[in-house]
């Protein structure tokens, strides 16, 4: 994999309006260990849709207990969904052992998706090199133990496999305190509760580098089949200047990459999205295709464990700063190349854009397991 320019400066994301969010909050509520969530409206329920596993770090934090609830009801009245939660304790605190937990919560064969939250939950190694670190969900999007995914001294393995269960990180930049990830964390499920409608209306926006796009273009431009296509070969700093300003119903970006941004230009210097000027993006649904767009910087080069973020400068963290982002979906999303179509691109997005849910959209997918979604699994554009 070719990667983008590697240098970057780390900086320190300043909390304003989101510390705000955690002043008036719903009444508090409480879980136990693999319980469902209880509430009048929420029907208890031994096999779930949704499953959203909470790290020890922050299993007694009581304003994300109440922001989950908050999402929790707010999904059942949108989709008839209904979530159970599941806090791990440290003992517990394994990528291979919170797999058992998550197949042991789909007995009856329901469960449609898990939400993972906080970074410091145990998770797969996906690759590392150079500072950069991706992780792997492939061990909790499939079903069937150890002999359903294929790992190495280095990690796991990415190679064609079916995706049973749709598994979206809310993993905060490692670099915050406790409290401004607390409420990062609760930013985002107010923003999942009350952002639930999408009207298909506005373009899907692409930019895309023609130093790489021979097999991908066509897979990007066939999206025209499903909705209006805005598609710019090698845009231009100022073409994407102009479109940050314009809000759209899907924008996607693809290139040389790092987890700090995509080179949308085959001319150096001249087309270079960053990563922060997701702030800025009025689009619920974003994609960044390239190497390591699904992971993030670390202070460690190379090992055989997945290292925790050292900076806030990468694409994953906006889901907790972007007002408008829903949903991050990340790594290799055009790639092909195989027998059978093995992209985001080609499996999910159509689907996504006829009204499926993104859980709904990605299970049964082929996936060679380098694709991360970050934030809202229960996203559906409204038609």
């Amino acid at each position: 994999m070719v990667e983008g320019p590697m240098t970057h400066t780390p900086r320190r994301i300043i909390l304003y309006i989101v510390t705000l969010l955690l002043i008036n909050q719903l009444p508090f509520f409480s879980t136990h260990a693999q319980e469902p969530l209880t509430a009048p409206d929420i029907p208890l329920e031994e096999n779930p849709d949704l499953l959203i596993i909470l790290s020890p770090q922050y299993r007694n934090e009581t304003a994300l207990s109440t922001a989950i609830h908050s999402y929790s009801t707010a999904v059942y009245h949108d989709l008839g969904w209904t979530t159970a939660l599941l806090s791990i304790q440290d003992q517990e605190n394994d990528y291979r052992h919170i797999d058992t937990l998550i197949e042991n919560s789909n007995i009856n064969h329901t469960l449609k998706a898990c939400i993972m939250v906080g970074e410091d939950l145990h998770t797969a190694l996906g690759g590392d090199t150079d500072y950069l670190e991706q992780p792997s969900t492939l061990p909790w999007a499939t079903l069937g133990g150890p002999t359903a995914y294929t790992t190495a001294p280095q990690g796991i393995i990415a190679a064609p496999t079916t995706i049973q269960l749709c598994v979206s990180l809310l993993y905060p930049p490692q670099s915050l305190t406790h409290e401004q990830k607390t409420a990062f964390l609760v930013f985002a499920f107010q923003k999942f509760s009350t952002q639930r409608h999408h009207p298909l209306r506005q373009p899907i926006y692409v930019f895309e580098s023609s130093d790489l796009n021979i097999h991908s273009k066509p897979l990007y431009q066939h999206l025209s089949d499903h909705h209006q296509l805005n598609y710019l070969e090698d845009g231009t700093t100022q073409e994407i200047t102009t479109a940050l300003s314009t809000p759209s119903a899907a924008f996607f970006v693809h290139g040389h990459s790092n987890p700090s941004g995509t080179d949308c230009n085959a001319q150096k210097n001249t087309g270079w999205f960053p990563a922060q000027t997701l702030d800025l993006l009025e689009t619920p649904f974003f994609g960044a295709d390239g190497c390591y767009t699904a992971g993030w910087w670390s202070t460690q080069k190379d090992n055989n464990h997945l290292d925790g973020s050292s900076d806030t400068t990468y694409y994953g963290a906006k889901i907790f700063t972007s007002s408008s982002l829903q949903v991050l979906a990340l790594g290799m999303l055009s790639q092909n190349g195989f027998s059978t179509p093995v992209s985001f691109m080609e499996n999910t997005m159509p689907e996504l854009l006829q009204g499926k849910t993104l859980a709904e959209a990605m299970i049964g997918d082929t996936t060679i397991g380098d694709t991360l979604i970050i934030g809202d699994p229960t996203f559906h554009y409204t038609l």
